[in-house]
């Protein structure tokens, strides 16, 4: 949708600025980070090539993700450009005004006229939807109310809990598999290693689940509900009762019916093996002390209760919000008016709907005024015409105050904070992965006769290295989580409009009234009187419509869904007043209504008086008149 200037400001302000700020402000750190490594490579080729590859390598993408993150924060903070055509109609928009930006928002409006006609008639809204599958239907039973909130907000809450409970499958078979392997009940080379081996797959399998949670609620997602069934369930259920078992298989038939089955001999005390095994056995002895599998778990288990707690509390909020109301008024009476049907429509057209155009804006209009008429014999016919019309959509405030506004500040504030965490760690970090690849250049030389204590210092530089690409992953998928899904909140825009349904039926039928009929009148007046029996039936409702704002060019340019209908009494009288009214006052008999007109009808009359006043004697104009026309037949001759 283009953008269409006009003089009077429509009101839609950017709600996107504090936003902007927070992610311009980490943009902005990120990118100082990346030059302070990008300053430091000349130093690190002279170290070591190698080195200073990896150097330039980290600087690049901190610098990249910097000034990307700065763009983008400085977008949401610039100008919120909107024409006179937003926000996105309900239905296709048939205004003859309007073509060009009715096409193009065609593929978003989220209705057409005969659903429109099936909510105003029928005082139902059809944007509520049954939920679909188990999560779906779980969610909706214990907060009724969500069902009565926008598309994006109820994906959202459905997608959380979906995560929720895919997460608490994943906690019950972990700990049924870790009290398997620690009651003794796996016997065998395989119980030492299959407690880090679950841990790690556990761990593995969280931080997939949670960033899958953490994508942002896209455009054709926010179009409809998301059906959640058990799928997601038992898909999760498999995973955690398959990978323990796989592993256990695996790990058995590696140590039983491999090479590796030496591998048991690492056991022993480390005075009793080689320098060889020695060494390897520090190496990972101090990946296994340094890299805590179950605190990560337990991290994330606190951060994902403390995100989806203050999540769940901005949808309560927004469910309280909702009154899913559905009243209308309505007049249905029968009219006898002398006026020619098509005149009634004509009217409310082009005088009782455009009088209430918001800001001169012309009305949406879902379903053309095309009236129909069926001409019969005898000057009789009947005839038929309906219309839906919106009024152009005002901003309706939305106040968010006290906990609510809190929690989404906050929200917005840490998942910046933690997004800006992992850029960090990345910048403290990222020297350890030289570090290793010149232990690994030197390996030969290691192998050949280094002690025990030098592979447990590689081991550390490794452990380290873990340590910090788990840390940098949780805290940017929280930071992602955060952030994309507290932007639903920022986003919702509502407004307010009245809908208009007009629909008419008649007869009319024609018949011809004279004046001045007199046997002294010159001055006649015939005139064709179309009586008309009409039924019009005229539903009006205030309607609360819901949609969510993006960042660009296409800020408003989503689907506009109708949340709420109100009865609107007031400009239902006023519609009907108005019509009426030019009905009484329209004008059935022609007359004169120019000064020359009322003139020249004087003279008549006055020449009418003076032929019955003197019946035997012609007036004296009429006389001339006769002599003039002799004299003119004589020349003639």
């Amino acid at each position: 949708m283009a953008y269409e200037h006009g003089s009077l400001d429509l009101g839609i302000r950017n709600p996107f600025r504090f936003e902007g700020v927070i992610r311009a402000l980490r943009g902005l750190l990120t990118t100082a980070l990346g030059l302070i490594v990008l300053l430091s490579v000349t130093s690190a080729v002279q170290e070591n090539q190698i080195i200073g590859w990896i150097t330039a390598l980290t600087g690049f993408i901190l610098l990249s993700n910097g000034l990307w993150t700065l763009g983008s924060g400085l977008m949401q903070t610039l100008r919120f450009f909107v024409g006179r055509s937003v926000p996105t109609s309900l239905a296709p928009n048939h205004a003859k005004s309007e073509a060009d930006s009715a096409q193009a928002e065609l593929n978003d409006v989220a209705y057409d006229a005969g659903q429109m006609e099936q909510m105003l008639v029928g005082r139902k809204n059809l944007t509520f939807t049954e939920p679909q599958g188990l999560i779906g239907r779980l969610i909706h039973t214990l907060f009724p109310k969500l069902t009565f909130v926008p598309y994006p907000i109820r994906n959202m809450a459905q997608q959380l809990t979906d995560t929720l409970a895919q997460t608490a499958v994943a906690v019950i078979v972990y700990g049924l598999a870790s009290f398997v392997i620690h009651s003794g009940l796996v016997q065998g080379a395989v119980q030492p290693f299959l407690s880090p081996v679950i841990s790690t797959l556990f761990l593995l399998y969280l931080i997939s689940i949670w960033f899958k949670a953490g994508r942002p609620i896209a455009r054709n997602v926010a179009k409809g509900a998301q059906s959640r069934g058990a799928g997601g369930l038992a898909k999760a259920l498999v995973l955690a009762v398959t990978l323990p078992t796989a592993a256990a298989i695996g790990l058995n038939y590696a140590l039983v019916n491999t090479p590796l089955v030496r591998v048991l001999d690492l056991f022993a005390p480390v005075e009793t093996l080689s320098r060889s095994d020695a060494a390897l056995v520090g190496f990972t002895q101090a990946i296994h002390e340094n890299v805590s599998i179950s605190l990560w778990i337990v991290a994330i288990a606190i951060i994902a209760a403390l995100s989806s707690v203050a999540l769940a509390m901005l949808v309560s909020n927004r469910c309280r919000q909702s009154d899913p109301t559905t009243e209308v008024s309505e007049l249905r009476e029968n009219w006898q008016e002398s006026v020619h049907p098509r005149e009634v429509f004509i009217n409310l057209d082009s005088m009782v709907m455009a009088n209430r155009r918001y800001k001169e804006v012309p009305n949406r209009i879902y379903r053309s005024l095309k009236p129909m008429l069926k001409e019969q014999s005898n000057g009789k016919g009947a005839f038929y015409g309906e219309t839906i019309q919106e009024t152009q959509p005002r901003v309706k405030p939305m106040p968010v105050s006290g906990l609510p506004k809190i929690l989404r500040i906050l929200g917005t504030v840490v998942g910046q904070l933690f997004m800006l965490t992992s850029a960090v760690l990345l910048f403290a970090n990222y020297e350890i992965l030289g570090k290793l690849i010149s232990w690994f250049i030197a390996i030969p030389s290691l192998a050949r006769g280094e002690a025990f204590d030098t592979w447990w210092l590689v081991g550390t530089d490794v452990a380290t290295a873990i340590n910090a690409l788990l840390g940098i992953g949780i805290f940017a998928m929280f930071g992602r989580l955060l952030t994309n899904l507290t932007h639903t909140f920022w986003s919702e825009f509502q407004f307010e409009s009245q809908l208009i349904y007009f629909k008419c039926e008649g007869t009319y039928t024609e018949s011809t009234i004279s004046t001045g009929k007199g046997i002294y009148d010159s001055t006649q007046s015939e005139n064709v009187i179309c009586r008309s029996s009409m039924t019009p039936w005229v539903i009006t409702a205030r309607a609360i419509s819901s949609t969510f704002a993006g960042v660009g060019s296409k800020n408003l340019e989503q689907p506009r869904h109708l949340m709420s209908m109100y009865r609107n009494d007031e400009d239902l009288t006023s519609i009907v007043d108005d019509l009426r009214g030019y009905l009484k006052s329209r004008q059935t008999i022609a007359n004169v209504g120019t000064e020359a007109d009322i003139e020249a009808a004087a003279q008549i009359h006055k020449l009418n008086e003076q032929s019955r006043a003197m019946p035997g004697a012609q007036p004296q104009p009429s006389v001339n008149a006769l002599e003039a026309g002799q004299n003119q037949i004589e020349h003639q001759d």
